[in-house]
């Protein structure tokens, strides 16, 4: 005869001192530890699974269980671990769970809780792993997790985690891993993350990105690109797709970014910016006014663009500027007289651009100033006096551009000048004679340059041939005074010569003049300087030691002393004995 069985499974029978979990039975004294991981396991958990009273541990992972968790196993209080992930769990966790009070290990990851973590999340002060990761969990973390000195490992990424991080995480002395990435988390970060012993350059100890954390960040991470969606922090602004934190920005640098339309007004929100640099764009419009809010900068180049309008007034709020690069632009109207308050500036290039109006006085001011390129402009008037006492100055080009009046003769206070450009100008009357007394390539045009002007003669020896093509037209109402040179001293007389260790000087000034007196070598170089100033009528006499300007005896041989006045200079050959 065959025989027929139904087709469910036949569940064993459990005697008073087991419990029957799952089809099985399992000793109610003598079970410790119950693991069922990838058993295929479907359903709710059993609420008599809290009849394993001395349950150490717990491992239900990787099964298809559904549902909340019991209540019931929150009576497990010899538990030391409790395994859950990878499940589909829903529901609230309980506030019961801080009954576990033994419990080491915890991982609930990959399921579908949602709600707070609860409180009493603090009272499980032996854990060492929280997993809550892979939820749908909400709220803030407590502060209660402060109380887990214990912990090594939290996990609580990709939740949906709201609210600001508790100072309190800072107690968590052991923490080796925290992961909370992928939330919704807002506010500032703690300064007491810094007390945690993390890696923090391992995103697999340390991970807090795709959050909506603010900046400033607490010194540990400061350096650290932390991924963080900041665009409603307060102080963050957007500047050409990219997110900053105005405040903690100290450099920009978008040469040749191929950056167009305006600059942006909340440029003026860098207060702390001391270097930007959008040169070699097409960024076109005007300069913000905004930009005089950045007091901090020192650097500021926004050459070869296409920006118009007039430079700001605000530029003059800038005093710690060191160098001002406008240059290759569209800018029109006047140089802001407001420049001028740049005590600090070291160099100023706004050529080629359409700038109009007067070179402004208040640029005498830039005692600093070394280089000063204003060429290729519309700028008309006559040259500042001031300028003229800038004895700093090692560049200045003011060629192609339409300026009128002469030369002064305080040229001669640029001492430091190399090169010296105005052509291309309406320069008229006579060059100083003092303009010898600088130290010029007069015959390399790319240093100096004077023609296309209309320069009258006789034009200083120094220069003599270099002075290029001028519009004399102009010249011959002047021709009476400027013939000739006139005499302001006698014949320079040496005694002894040859000489050694010393000689004397001696010539007659015949009227108040600018005079200097000076030793030269065989090849022109200057050994040293006996006087330069202004002296009044009389015989001079001036001694020369044999010694150069370091006051270092200098090698026998042929010297020259040459004086030179605003219209004469006269030169005597010295022969040093040994």
């Amino acid at each position: 005869m065959a025989l027929f069985f139904p087709s469910y499974i036949v569940y064993c029978q459990c005697d008073e001192s087991e419990v029957s979990l799952w089809g099985e039975c399992y000793s109610i004294e003598t079970t410790f530890e119950l693991n069922l991981s990838g058993q295929g396991l479907t359903g709710i958990i059993p609420e008599t699974i809290s009849d394993l009273e001395n349950l150490l541990f717990l491992d239900l992972s990787n099964n298809e269980l559904e549902g909340s968790l019991p209540e019931q196993l929150f009576y497990l209080e010899n538990l030391l671990g409790l395994v859950l992930t990878e499940n589909e769990l829903d529901g609230e966790i309980s506030s019961n769970i801080g009954m576990l009070s033994n419990l080491m290990y915890l991982d609930l990851s990959n399921n579908n809780f949602e709600g707070y973590i609860p409180n009493n999340i603090g009272l499980l002060t032996s854990l060492v792993n929280l997993s809550l990761s892979e939820n749908q969990l909400t709220g803030a973390i407590p502060s209660s997790i402060g109380e887990l000195s214990y912990l090594s490992s939290l996990f609580l990424n990709n939740n949906v985690i709201n609210g600001e991080l508790p100072f309190e995480l800072g107690n968590c002395s052991e923490l080796q891993y925290l992961q909370l990435y992928d939330n919704q988390i807002t506010g500032e970060i703690p300064t007491s993350f810094c007390q945690l012993d993390l890696d923090w350059q391992s995103s697999y100890s340390f991970n807090i990105s795709n959050n909506f954390l603010c900046p400033p960040y607490p010194t540990c991470i400061e350096n650290l690109n932390i991924g963080q969606n900041i665009i409603n922090c307060e102080g963050v602004v957007s500047l050409w797709d990219s997110l900053y934190y105005a405040e903690d920005i100290s450099e920009l640098d978008f040469s040749n970014f191929g950056l167009s339309d305006n600059i942006p007004s909340e440029i003026g929100l860098f207060i702390n910016l001391n270097y930007l640099n959008l040169s070699n764009n097409n960024l076109s419009g005007t300069i913000p006014d905004e930009l005089g809010n950045l007091t901090r900068l020192k650097y500021l180049n926004l050459s070869f663009n296409q920006l118009s309008g007039d430079i700001p007034y605000t530029i003059g709020n800038l005093i710690n500027l060191e160098e001002v690069r406008l240059f290759h632009n569209e800018l029109v109207g006047s140089i802001p007289e407001e420049l001028g308050n740049l005590n600090d500036l070291i160099h100023l290039n706004l050529r080629n651009n359409n700038l109009t109006g007067h070179i402004p006085h208040t640029i005498g001011n830039l005692s600093s100033l070394e280089i000063l390129y204003l060429h290729n402009n519309n700028l008309n008037g006559s040259i500042p006096p001031e300028i003229f006492g800038l004895s700093s100055l090692k560049k200045l080009f003011l060629h192609n551009n339409q300026l009128s009046g002469g030369l002064s003769q305080n040229l001669v206070n640029l001492e430091s000048l190399e090169r010296f450009r105005i052509e291309g100008n309406n320069i008229s009357g006579i060059i100083p004679q003092q303009i010898c007394n600088l130290n010029l390539q007069w015959d390399n045009p790319i240093f100096f340059n004077v023609s296309e002007n209309m320069l009258c003669g006789p034009y200083p020896s120094c220069l003599e041939g270099s002075q290029g093509i001028q519009d004399t037209s102009n010249c011959s109402s002047m021709h009476s005074i400027t013939q000739k040179p006139i005499d302001s001293f006698s014949k320079i007389k040496v005694y002894p010569n040859p000489f050694n260790p010393s000689t004397r000087i001696k010539f007659n000034i015949k009227g108040k003049t600018l005079l200097k007196v000076e030793i030269i070598d065989v090849l022109g170089k200057n050994v040293n300087t006996l006087f330069k100033g202004i002296k009044d009528p009389g015989i001079q006499y001036f001694e020369w030691d044999g010694s150069n300007s370091r006051g270092h005896r200098v090698s026998p041989g042929v010297y020259f002393c040459r004086l030179k006045s605003e219209y004469h200079y006269d030169v005597i050959k010295l022969i040093l004995l040994k």
